[in-house]
C-alpha cells in the first residue's frame, strides 16, 4: 500500500513538473513537449526523496489547503508591500537606508514550514535569509524597521498555524 501512494504522489509530482514546463516554455511543438516529460519524469525519480518522504509530506485536507491558500495571498501582499518600500528608498533622495542583521527565533516545527519561511523572507524585497539554524533563523534587512518587523511577521503566525493543523 505505502508504495502505491509513493507510485501516485511521484505521477503527480511528475506530472505538475511537465505543466510547469509547459507553461514555461509555451512550446506546443512536439518536441519541446516531449523533452519536457522526459525532463520531468526525471527530476521527479532524483528528488522522489524530497517529495515523498510521508514525514515531511504536508497532510492535504481541505483546512491545511485554505490555510496554505491564505498564506500565499498574505505573501502575495507582503511581497507587493515590500516592492513599494524599497522603491520609496532607492528613490528617497537621501536614500535612508540603515542596513542590519537579527536573529530570529524559530518556533516551528516542520521542517517544510521552516523552510517555507525562510524563502518567504528571502522572496519579500528588501530582507534575506542569511542563515538557518535549529533554533533560528538571521535575517539581513535594508532598514531597522524591516528587520524589526520581520520578529512581528504576521506570516509566521500563519505557518504557526498551519504547523499546528498539521500535528
Amino acid at each position: 500500500m505505502k508504495h502505491m501512494q509513493e507510485r501516485h504522489v511521484f505521477w503527480f509530482m511528475a506530472l505538475l513538473l511537465w505543466l510547469f514546463w509547459i507553461a514555461v516554455t509555451a512550446s506546443y511543438h512536439y518536441q519541446g513537449i516531449l523533452l519536457g516529460a522526459v525532463l520531468a519524469l526525471l527530476l521527479a525519480r532524483f528528488n522522489q526523496d524530497l517529495f515523498f518522504k510521508r514525514e515531511e509530506r504536508p497532510l492535504l485536507d481541505g483546512r491545511t489547503l485554505l490555510l496554505f491558500l491564505r498564506y500565499g495571498l498574505h505573501l502575495l501582499g507582503a511581497i507587493i508591500i515590500a516592492c513599494l518600500q524599497v522603491a520609496y528608498l532607492a528613490l528617497h533622495p537621501a536614500m535612508p537606508i540603515s542596513p542590519g542583521m537579527i536573529r530570529y527565533p524559530l518556533t516551528l516545527k516542520k521542517d517544510l514550514n521552516r523552510v517555507l519561511l525562510a524563502n518567504s523572507i528571502t522572496l519579500t524585497p528588501g530582507t534575506l535569509t542569511v542563515l538557518m539554524e535549529e533554533e533560528e533563523i538571521v535575517v539581513h534587512a535594508l532598514t531597522e524597521k524591516n528587520a524589526r518587523e520581520v520578529v512581528q511577521w504576521s506570516l509566521a503566525a500563519e505557518l504557526a498555524a498551519i504547523d499546528k493543523a498539521q500535528e
